[in-house]
């Protein structure tokens, strides 16, 4: 097979260069044609958002659907906001928040995530801060965990909501700001809270019952899946309920001033817990409602996040000349999974150097829904192994305790 696939792309190669040689001018338009149409069906087929429905009770097959959400829902740039929702064979469910950065003032406003950015890759110091509307890449480009196709994968027969972040405040904001940057004034929509409630009224009125119910996240979205499992948590008293936050956790002095001064996300009233210096281990430790809720909660994270050492350096307003601040990232990342390790919750962790960059000293940022979900390891097991033994087998396993010394 792999001769064959040689053989025609050595013919096909060959056909190029004769023509370039024989008539350039009408080879190259012909190249450059094929170019732009494989652009346009990448852009507008391939990443097309899927057909709209308004309820579960349209969906017949086990294709991504978009579901509008009304007026109460925007993106940071006040363009419209919409979940996906994909029907599954079982009576389990996944609710999973995406990540997208955050920008909290003037200078990380300006700089929101773009396809050319992202093209120019790593630097040292961010560029881009978050996703101030919905991309097309979501959900086409979701594998790993949410990969149907993938008949290894433990969780292709679940019902999977996609809750999509383009709002730049952690899923949690409620207001609109106006900042400023070199004279240019950029408004932001913080609607965060009010999209996710608009999800997950639509979850609970199309999901009225699960046996398992996995509330999952990435980066921003990590932080958003330790927020409202509580809340999805009173709604499924029935269910078995897992929390998975995959690449979470920076601390900073900010928080505070962050989340409830910049973006209004009155975290006591509305998330039920006290914002400190690390917002993840204040959302599982730091509660000030006093409902006793059954909730495993997963935590994974790579021991040198690429995206994550970089968001604490911005926060901080730390030098990045030196790898200190990754190794300060990777030192308080530790010392916090040590203390939810011995806090008495139901906690499991996955931790892991794995694919370490000496160079750049960084390892991967996120692992559940991306190729490295079936390829990074911690002790030798894969991560999606990890989830599977956790969730579907109801095993307790942490990995990476060598780590942690």
């Amino acid at each position: 097979m792999k001769a064959a696939k040689w053989a025609v792309a050595a013919v096909i190669c060959a056909a190029v260069a004769l023509g370039l040689y024989t008539n350039p001018a009408a080879t190259a338009a012909t190249i450059g044609a094929v170019l732009v149409l494989g652009l346009l069906y990448v852009y507008f087929i391939y990443f097309g958002r899927p057909s709209h429905v308004a309820s579960l009770n349209e969906v017949t097959d086990t294709k991504w659907h978009t579901v509008d959400l009304g007026k109460t829902t925007v993106s940071a740039d006040g363009s419209a906001y919409a979940m996906f929702v994909r029907r599954g064979t079982s009576s389990n469910l996944v609710i999973h928040f995406s990540g997208g950065g955050a920008c909290w003032d003037g200078e990380t406003a300006a700089h929101p995530i773009t396809l050319l950015g992202l093209v120019r890759g790593y630097t040292r110091d961010l560029q881009m801060f978050y996703f101030n509307s919905l991309t097309r890449l979501f959900p086409a480009a979701l594998a790993g965990m949410a990969n149907r196709r993938d008949t290894t994968n433990a969780f292709r027969d679940w019902n999977f909501v996609f809750v999509p972040y383009s709002t730049g405040d952690l899923h949690v904001g409620d207001t609109i700001n106006t900042y400023s940057h070199n004279g240019t004034i950029i408004k932001v929509h913080h609607n965060g809270r009010n999209n996710v409630t608009a999800v997950l009224d639509w979850v609970y009125a199309n999901f009225p019952e699960a046996d398992k119910v996995l509330v999952s996240g990435e980066s921003a979205g990590a932080w958003a899946s330790a927020f409202y499992a509580p809340q999805i948590a009173d709604h499924y008293t029935d269910s078995k309920l897992y929390c998975l936050s995959d690449g979470v956790g920076t601390v900073t002095e900010r928080w505070r001033e962050i989340v409830d001064t910049t973006w209004k996300a009155d975290s006591a009233r509305t998330l039920g817990f006290d914002v400190g210096t690390d917002l993840y281990e204040d959302a599982l430790l730091h509660r000030s409602d006093e409902a006793a809720r059954d909730i495993k909660y997963l935590h994974a994270n790579t021991l040198y996040d690429d995206t994550l050492t970089r968001f604490g350096a911005a926060l901080n307003r730390t030098s990045t000349e030196t790898h200190a601040f990754i190794d300060d990232w990777a030192a308080s990342t530790k010392a916090s999974i040590a203390r939810l390790n011995q806090s008495g919750l139901h906690y499991n962790f996955f931790l892991t150097d794995w694919g370490h960059n000496p160079k750049k000293h960084t390892t991967e940022h996120t692992l559940t829904t991306n190729a490295f979900y079936n390829t990074c390891t911690a002790d030798g097991v894969l991560f999606s192994t990890w989830i599977k033994r956790n969730v579907i087998d109801d095993e307790d396993l942490s990995l990476g305790h060598e780590l942690l010394l």
